[in-house]
């Protein structure tokens, strides 16, 4: 900021010769070392709707003509709001008397613009009989309606006629492209190098404006494409490259490169510059001061924006010259809706975001300062100069800038922090880490611990229970003989079922421990599932009869082999069918389904018992678990015989499925895998 504002000094001191002095006008007298360049103001003749020929008006006649009119510069034709564009179209002459005083150094004009077609004579009154006409500028032939090419209307230093003294300046003008037309500067009389130095300043200055902006343009692209907020670069890219735009086409600076570019086209650039800039202004702010937010009144303004894009881009071409002049009201609506936009977003982001006060203070200095240069010098407050109307733009455009980087140093120091926040969270994960597999390797090693002991205890405790089975079922027959007591009898057979029924569950922790182990393998054979299915039902018809029970199995009759392991298999239908017989009701049923096809073989064992509700479901088929059910706990064992055979049925690539209602039954799938049905010759012909 400090650097701005020291420039700001310099260029005010570099510029000074070009200020207008405010002292009232002498035609002798003059000393121009002391007040530097002479406005032209006052003392002006104009004849309106007429094309005078110069030599007509030399000396007193400049005055004295019919239908002459006393004018002071400026002298604008046609109002700034207007719906037309001809309201200021038409042809006048100005005439002028200048008296130079003596001096070595030779003078200048300097017109400033003229819109349309410009012809400047001076005319010697120093002979009055024979008038010298000198033609000083010209940029187009004068008509008086149609079509006007036009080049550059912005009137450079013109030389005035060395070693005269007392002339007549003429100038006949004709606008046929403009909504205003006429005299729309005070011209300036000034030493020639004076007036000289101050154009090339004027030149250089939007030059170097233009140079600049695209520099800062480009390098915001470039540094946007290399970090994280890349959407900010481009917004203030965007913003920086428009405004190098809009300091080529409001100078003019195109007639440097391109003498001969239309004045009609140039008017359709310099408004498409305004358009584009109020854009890329709006959208930059937003983004800057509310990040994400979206307002209905933000879409009417970038959709109005666009509208007038597209007009200038593709549209005004084809209508008269100067149709896009009379968007100048309506963007400037638009420009008083974006200010008002502005000046929320820096109320709303001061009060809701003190992080982002400080841009927004920046952004409201940066706003209000251009502001109130535009409408000071466009009210006349303070002289308008295009030197300080493009620095202005600099310093705006700086201001933002500044504003940008604020904003981009925050959001690295949130990155960085938020950096070390996740390497900090990061070191935790990994002593999380190795806390887990610390706790993973001590649960298998108990694991392991456990499934030794359970093989280690149940191979000791088949041993007792293998001869209290034996020895109780001799009791039970009376191999040896007589018992003595029948209570005795019943007392063998009880001891013989209750061992039975614990070889059973040792038999069944056995497999577990080994399956757990990774020890257990399966001893594949082809197996014909029916006869092992009936084989079954024959082995559980005595506990089907206590619990009356009936027992159907229904199989088509060619159905294939099964690739598996026949003890495992008839384990686990032992213990679903044993599941179903237990749990049904009175008088119920069971239904074993076989059926095969290209899906593979299911075997599906339906029962008409007491069913399970949902919830209960994978409560079952976890180890040692049963449902909340009185029958259920009754008849229940150690809740190991279902996740058995579901482990078991997972060891031959199978599925188990179960689907129950409460007092609806329960029906089990086991589904086994196609490349496990052996289909036979006989059977793939029939098919």
């Amino acid at each position: 900021m400090r650097l701005i504002w020291l420039a700001l000094a310099a260029m005010h001191w570099v510029s000074a010769a070009a200020q207008e002095p405010t002292e009232a006008e002498s035609h002798t007298n003059w000393p121009y070392e002391a007040n530097g360049a002479r406005p032209l103001k006052d003392g002006w003749t104009v004849y309106r709707s007429q094309i005078v020929l110069p030599e007509r008006l030399a000396g007193e006649k400049c005055t004295q003509g019919q239908n002459a009119q006393p004018v002071s510069a400026p002298d604008v034709w046609g109002p700034g709001f207007t719906a037309t564009v001809t309201s200021g179209h038409g042809f006048a002459t100005y005439c002028r008397e200048i008296i130079l005083p003596e001096s070595e150094h030779a003078f200048a004009l300097r017109m400033g613009t003229l819109r349309s077609v410009s012809l400047i004579y001076a005319v010697d009154t120093s002979v009055a009989d024979a008038p010298r006409v000198w033609l000083l500028f010209k940029n187009g032939d004068l008509t008086e309606e149609g079509k006007q090419v036009v080049a550059n209307p912005g009137i450079p230093v013109i030389s005035l006629p060395h070693g005269t003294r007392k002339f007549t300046l003429v100038m006949q003008l004709s606008n046929r492209i403009h909504k205003q037309g006429g005299m729309i500067e005070v011209p300036l009389l000034d030493y020639s190098w004076r007036l000289a130095a101050a154009e090339n300043r004027a030149t250089a200055m939007p030059s170097a404006l233009v140079i600049v902006l695209l520099c800062v343009g480009l390098a915001a692209l470039v540094l946007g494409e290399s970090k994280s907020s890349s959407a900010a670069h481009r917004y203030f890219a965007f913003l920086a490259i428009a405004a190098a735009m809009r300091a080529a086409f409001v100078s003019d600076l195109i007639w440097d490169y391109f003498p001969s570019f239309d004045l009609a086209r140039k008017y359709d650039f310099e408004y498409l510059s305004l358009f584009v800039i109020a854009f890329a202004y709006y959208a930059f702010i937003n983004h800057l001061l509310r990040p994400g937010r979206r307002l209905l009144v933000d879409y009417v303004i970038y959709g109005a924006m666009a509208i007038l894009i597209f007009f200038a881009l593709f549209l005004a071409p084809f209508f008269p010259p100067g149709t896009i002049t009379l968007t100048r009201e309506p963007i400037q609506i638009v420009w008083g809706s974006i200010i008002l936009m502005v000046v929320y977003a820096v109320f709303h982001a001061s009060i809701t975001n003190p992080e982002t006060r400080r841009e927004a203070v920046t952004v409201a200095l940066g706003g209000l300062g251009y502001g109130a240069y535009e409408i000071m010098s466009a009210t006349g407050v303070i002289p308008s100069s295009m030197e300080w109307s493009q620095f202005v733009i600099f310093a705006v455009m700086m201001m933002h800038a500044h504003a940008f980087v604020i904003q981009a140093r925050r959001t690295e120091r949130e990155r960085d922090t938020l950096m070390a926040s996740l390497q900090d969270t990061n070191r935790d994960l990994q002593n999380q880490a190795l806390a887990l597999d610390v706790a993973v390797k001590n649960a298998e090693d108990a694991s392991n611990a456990k499934s030794h002991f359970l093989s280690t205890f149940s191979h000791e405790l088949r041993t007792p229970l293998n001869a209290i089975i034996g020895f109780s079922e001799m009791m039970s027959r009376e191999l040896l003989g007589k018992l003595g007591n029948s209570i005795y009898k019943d007392y063998a057979r009880d001891i013989h079922a209750s061992g039975t029924h614990l070889l059973a569950m040792v038999d069944d922790l056995l497999d577990l421990s080994r399956i757990e182990t990774g020890l257990d393998e399966l001893k594949e054979v082809p197996l014909d599932v029916k006869n092992l299915v009936e084989e079954t039902l024959g082995m559980l018809r005595l506990l089907a009869e206590q619990h009356k029970v009936t027992m159907r199995v229904d199989c088509p009759k060619s159905l294939p082999e099964l690739l598996g392991d026949e003890r495992k298999i008839r384990q686990i239908l032992l213990n679903l069918i044993t599941n179903a017989i237990k749990f049904n009701v009175d008088r119920g049923s069971v239904r074993i389904v076989l059926r095969s096809d290209e899906g593979g073989m299911t075997v599906e064992i339906i029962d008409t018992g007491l069913g399970i509700a949902k919830a209960n479901l994978p409560v079952i088929l976890a180890q040692f678990g049963h449902a909340d059910s009185e029958r259920r706990r009754r008849n229940a064992g150690a809740g190991i015989g279902l996740p058995l055979s579901d482990v078991l049925v997972r060891q031959h690539g199978g599925q188990i499925t179960i689907s129950s209602e409460l007092g609806e039954g329960t029906h089990v799938t086991i589904a086994f895998p196609p490349e496990r049905v052996i289909k036979r010759f006989d059977q793939v012909a029939a098919r």
